[in-house]
Parts: structure tokens; sequence; C-alpha cells
């Protein structure tokens, strides 16, 4: 499956290459940026693919790190919605809610910063890719002794429920994505991280309506 992945961008970077070297003087400025548009765009997904694929291997095998070190949870957060909605191009938004009636009392959290991140940018992303322009993502964040819960909604198209059941498979993708960009690895990657946290993660969707994935890890 991975091969096959890499085959489609290589090709797209070839065919637009091959174009623009063999019929440069016929092209004009406008398809001359759009070949270049799309060699730039396979660049990325093939980048972001050998990332991801690196990744899962190295869960698999069991040798990815985990360094859980103290981490204000809420400060965390913060930071990473404003990174991300400076890096979306769309007219999405990511709206932050964190439960303040318990966070005077969250005790001190030990989590991997960069694996967490691995998880929520991944879910992030996901509920934007998959969700209407002008459409807001909904992040909860609370504290549930003993343990925290991150939750991420959307009002995109939704996860067939025969797909659910293999959504955390390497490389499965949903029936429904059609021409939207994806590895298939992001929630395989999630999971793992997940679980080097001792945690949980769970899914509810409807076609149509939008998809909630709640992720729980205790605080020990």
């Amino acid at each position: 499956m991975a091969s096959h992945e890499f085959r489609t961008p290589l090709s797209v970077i070839s065919s637009s290459a091959g174009l623009i070297k063999d019929y440069s003087h016929k092209l004009d400025e406008t398809k001359k940026l759009k070949h270049l548009e799309r060699i730039q765009s396979s660049v990325t997904y093939m980048t972001q693919l050998l990332e991801d694929v690196l990744l899962i291997n190295k869960a698999e095998a069991e040798k990815l790190e985990f360094n859980p070190c103290p981490l204000d949870l809420v400060e965390f957060c913060r930071d990473l919605v404003e990174e991300m909605q400076l890096g979306i191009h769309t007219e999405h938004t990511i709206a932050l809610h964190i439960d303040d009636s318990t966070q005077a009392c969250w005790p001190q959290m030990n989590m991997d910063e960069k694996l967490l991140r691995q998880i929520l940018s991944n879910l992030l992303s996901n509920a934007i890719k998959y969700s209407p322009a002008g459409s807001s993502v909904d992040f909860h964040l609370a504290y549930q002794h003993p343990r925290v819960v991150f939750q991420v909604k959307d009002k995109g198209i939704g996860i067939p429920p025969e797909d659910q059941a293999h959504l955390f498979e390497s490389f499965h993708r949903a029936k429904n994505v059609g021409t939207i960009a994806g590895t298939g690895l992001g929630l395989a990657i999630v999971k793992k991280c997940v679980e080097l946290h001792g945690g949980e993660i769970a899914v509810n969707s409807v076609v149509g309506r939008g998809t909630t994935f709640r992720v729980a890890i205790p605080l020990s």
C-alpha cells in the first residue's frame, strides 16, 4: 500500500516536470504556475507520508520514545490552536473550550509533549480537512478525575458505519473521502500515541452531520 501511495505523487511530479521541460516555450505563465503548484503539492504530500510511515513503523516496532514531563495543558492547547489557526488557509475556525469549573483544581500533569502534539494536531487537522469551508471545529479540554479528556468535534462529512471499525488501521480511509488528500496513517499514529499514554480514544460519527473524537488520558 505504501508503494502505491508514493507512486501517485511521483507520477504527478514526473508528468508536470516533463511538460514544463518539453513545452515551456508553448506554455503561458498561468499553465506553468499550475504545474509548479502540482509539483509543490505532491512534494508536500510525500514529505508528510514519509514522516508518517517512519513514525508508524517506530510505533509498531515499539521503538517510539515516550518521555512524559510536567506540562501546562491549558497553555499548550491555547498555543496549539493559535499555531494551527495561523496555518489554516481556509475559512475554518477552531473554537477552544476549557472547563473552567475544574481548572483551578487540576493536579500536576505529566505527558509527552511531542506525542500529545501528534494526537491533537492530527485530530484537529482531520476535522478541518473534512469539514465545509466556513464551519467551526470545537476543541474541548476538561479534567475528569482521574484523567484529562480532549474532545474534537466537527460538522463535516462524517464516517460511514462500516469504516468506523477500521479507522485506526494503517492506510485505511473511509469510502466517502472522495478526492480529499490524506495518507491514511494519521489516526493509526494517534491511537499509538494515546496508548503510550495509557489512554483511550473513541469516535462518534454520523454521515453528513459530523464526527466527534474523544481522547481520555490518565494523569498517573
